[in-house]
């Protein structure tokens, strides 16, 4: 038997017979009242929770506009109270599971009932809504089965919506108190509710943009949620999938969601296009609210021109319904005898392995591009190695400028930059590109694929029709810009002259090569306004972290950005704002997995038919 003491025991006038769930706030009981003889469900607060101060007093304000809710589809609140140290809510027992335990076993649901599920759903959402509550945690194990009613949801757990404070949001919604898309500045409320305010209230899986972002929320937020949920039901799986809760993050802010019919071909065109506006990514792009919604919804039931297809749902079983968190691949690096280069950037729409390596297109599903096979050894004759001594020698003399890491494409044997410079080895410590004294990459490079120039005071870098990245940096290790010191502080002052807004460009620090393999830390910015942190090693890029930053996201409009790096711990700043980095408290990013040491700093810039200018880069060495 399970070592809780609260079985077998009374809580007040309420008699607990079995734990039934627990989360990161509260656990949950079933529980019997003898003078009512009725089942209850009781949520006991984590005292973690419960004792943080004012607690008790939100908790009791929360807990009246939460009793309020009478709805037929809104899981009842009963009573609230303390004893000791125990603050607990009393609630409607609903014994038919959860809607995710339903998923688990039919892996969807036929369109006809889960079109029904949805339209309780957004009519319990409204009357919260306008009550002046938003759930804020939209999702299937919120939403109960009736135990008398299998085709009736109940929506619970509104102990983490939070009470909307006039001044930052308002339901309903109006235009005059619509949230500002910005991705970039997020909005606190001044009055904390039941969690704290620096934290996203939530589950990734169902989080609208504006909640990642940390922007004022209203009625639209649930809407997207329940967007999701549909397209749940009728798939088996959410539109989005990473191996990363960042990864997840990201896509609910800048990826297009699949399709539903590209999963489901059953699924009816109409209420396609129904999920496809819940799940806009700017709220006054969706239903403006939750009964819009289900308006839209009775209207598609009522249509006389309109059938709900529906298959052999009882055949999908557990495995039908895909874990939300299910593996992606990120390409590799293409290599040849040209500059260092990736086939496509860390892309957070590519699917992501657990361990973050990327694979080449066209290389298989969830496979990798297997290495070339080293070739039988043989006697070579004395002419045949002076012969390739001489093509050698040759390549050194046509490549007499500096040029980005070199790579052969058999073996991945990667060469640095001649040492040879055009002006001098000063020291590093800034370059505004009056001249080229540190030996920048430089020319006609990669079959005329990267053109990289010194003109006017600004490094000009343009990129073909070819979908490369490339690490344009100045003179080699062990000459005038490297290795860099355990401690150092980085600027780069750089914008994007032409190409989509999707294109990353930004800094590349500790890179370093050898005849073995490329290694380097990245962070880049698109115009579109995000960043992605990386980390290449062994000519194999992982995607660390990514989100939003503060860009200014026009072309020819200079982004600067800083890098402080403390060992293996690294903050950045972009246009003189803190980056906060996902997941981490103080919005560092501290690489424990053989972090790199020495190397030096680069551009990074990605292709195809894009440009940019780098106008300064400042370095700053702390000992």
């Amino acid at each position: 038997m399970e070592n809780d003491p609260l079985l077998g025991k009374r809580l007040g006038a309420y008699f607990i017979l079995q734990k039934i769930g627990e989360g990161g706030m509260a656990l949950v009981y079933k529980a019997y009242h003898e003078r009512l003889r009725r089942d209850v469900a009781i949520k006991v607060i984590l005292p973690q929770v419960a004792d943080q101060p004012g607690f008790r007093e939100r908790f009791e304000r929360e807990a009246q506009l939460v009793a309020s809710l009478e709805h037929r589809n809104i899981v009842a609140v009963y009573d609230f109270g303390e004893i000791g140290n125990l603050t607990y809510l009393v609630m409607q027992y609903v014994g038919g599971g959860t809607l995710r335990d339903q998923l688990h076993v039919e892996g969807r649901i036929e369109p006809h009932l889960a079109v029904q599920y949805t339209i309780q759903m957004a009519r319990a959402l409204h009357l919260a809504h306008q009550r002046g509550i938003v759930h804020r945690d939209v999702k299937p194990q919120n939403m109960l089965i009736s135990t008398s009613d299998t085709n009736e949801l109940l929506l619970s757990d509104f102990g983490i919506a939070k009470l909307f404070d006039g001044s930052h949001e308002t339901l309903p919604y109006s235009p005059s108190t619509q949230a500002q898309n910005n991705p970039i500045h997020p909005t606190h409320p001044t009055h904390p509710s039941l969690t704290s305010v620096d934290q996203m209230v939530g589950t990734a899986e169902y989080m609208a943009p504006e909640q990642i972002n940390r922007q004022p929320v209203d009625a639209r937020t649930d809407v997207y949620a329940l967007g999701i949920v549909l397209f749940q039901m009728l798939t088996g799986r959410i539109p989005f999938s990473s191996t990363t809760v960042d990864g997840l993050l990201y896509q609910h802010v800048f990826t297009t969601p699949i399709a539903a019919r590209e999963v489901n071909p059953s699924v009816p065109e109409m209420l396609e296009q129904i999920i496809f506006r819940a799940l806009a990514k700017a709220p006054e792009h969706r239903f403006q609210s939750a009964e819009a919604m289900a308006v839209a919804l009775e209207a598609l039931q009522s249509s006389p021109t309109h059938e709900f297809s529906v298959d052999n749902y009882s055949t999908h079983g557990r495995d039908a319904l895909t874990n939300p968190l299910q593996n992606r691949t990120i390409p590799t690096f293409r290599s040849y005898n040209g500059p260092l280069l990736v086939g496509d950037e860390p892309q957070s729409g590519q699917p992501m392995t657990s361990g973050g390596d990327y694979t080449p297109p066209g290389s298989g599903s969830g496979s990798f591009a297997s290495p070339a096979q080293p070739q039988a050894k043989r006697k070579f004759r004395l002419s045949y190695i002076m012969y390739s001594v001489i093509v050698i020698l040759l390549i050194v003399l046509v490549f007499n400028r500096a040029q980005p890491w070199l790579c052969t494409s058999y073996n991945l044997i990667c060469l640095s930059s001649p040492s040879t410079t055009t002006g001098g080895n000063a020291p590093f410590t800034s370059e505004d590109f009056r001249n080229n004294d540190h030996n920048w990459t430089f020319g006609n490079l990669d079959n005329g694929n990267l053109v990289a120039d010194i003109t006017a005071h600004k490094y000009t870098l343009a990129i073909g029709n070819v979908q490369t990245t490339y690490f344009p940096h100045p003179a080699p290790m062990g000459t005038a810009a490297g290795p860099l010191s355990q401690n150092f502080t980085v600027t780069i002052k750089m914008a994007q002259t032409g190409g989509d807004s999707n294109k990353l460009f930004g800094l590349s620090f500790r890179l370093q090569g050898n005849d073995q393999q490329v290694s380097s830390y990245v962070f880049a910015i698109t115009l579109a306004g995000h960043y992605q942190l990386s980390k290449y090693t062994t000519n194999t890029g992982t995607l660390v972290k990514e989100g939003a930053a503060s860009i200014n996201g026009k072309l020819n409009q200079i982004n600067t950005i800083k890098v402080i790096v403390r060992g293996n711990t690294f903050l950045f700043y972009v246009n003189g704002q803190l980056v906060q980095l996902l997941g981490t408290p103080d919005h560092s990013f501290t690489d424990n997995d053989r972090p790199f040491t020495g190397g030096q700093l680069g551009v990074y810039v990605t292709g195809p038919n894009a440009s940019f200018v780098v106008t300064s880069v400042e370095l700053t060495t702390m000992h």
